[in-house]
C-alpha cells in the first residue's frame, strides 16, 4: 500500500518543480539550450555562407583568367589579320613598276610628245594643236 501524503503537502512530481525557483531555473536552462541551438545553426549556416563565398571568389578567378586568355587569343588573331593584310599588301607594292621604270616611261613619253609636235608643224597640221 502507499504511504499516505502529510495532511496539507501536495505530492510532488517530477514534471513539475517544487518551488517557484526551480521552474524559474528550469525555464532558465531550457532558454539557454535553445539559445545554444540558435547560436550553432547561426554558426552553420555562417560556414555555408564563408564555403559559399569562397567559391565564387575561386569562380571568379577562373573566369578572370579565361577571359584575359580570350583577350589575348583575340588580339592574337587581330594580330594574324593584320600581318596577312600586310604581306599582301606588301606583294601588291612588289608588282608595281619600279623608279626606273617609271623614269624610262616619263622619258620615252616626253620624246615621243616632241617628236609627234614637230611633225604636226612640219606638215602644216597645226590646227590639231591646241593654242
Amino acid at each position: 500500500m502507499r504511504a499516505a501524503a502529510a495532511p496539507g503537502s501536495l505530492p510532488e512530481t517530477a514534471a513539475s518543480p517544487a518551488t517557484p525557483a526551480a521552474a524559474s531555473e528550469l525555464t532558465g536552462r531550457h532558454g539557454v539550450d535553445q539559445l545554444s541551438r540558435i547560436e550553432d545553426k547561426a554558426a552553420r549556416i555562417e560556414e555555408k555562407y564563408a564555403r559559399a563565398e569562397a567559391l565564387l571568389q575561386r569562380l571568379e578567378a577562373s573566369v578572370g583568367t579565361a577571359t584575359s586568355r580570350m583577350h589575348h587569343v583575340a588580339s592574337h588573331a587581330d594580330l594574324m589579320a593584320v600581318r596577312d593584310q600586310v604581306t599582301a599588301t606588301a606583294a601588291r607594292v612588289r608588282r608595281l613598276p619600279g623608279l626606273t621604270a617609271l623614269a624610262l616611261t616619263a622619258i620615252v613619253t616626253s620624246l615621243l610628245t616632241a617628236a609627234l609636235v614637230l611633225v604636226l608643224q612640219r606638215y602644216g597640221l597645226g590646227w590639231v594643236l591646241p593654242r
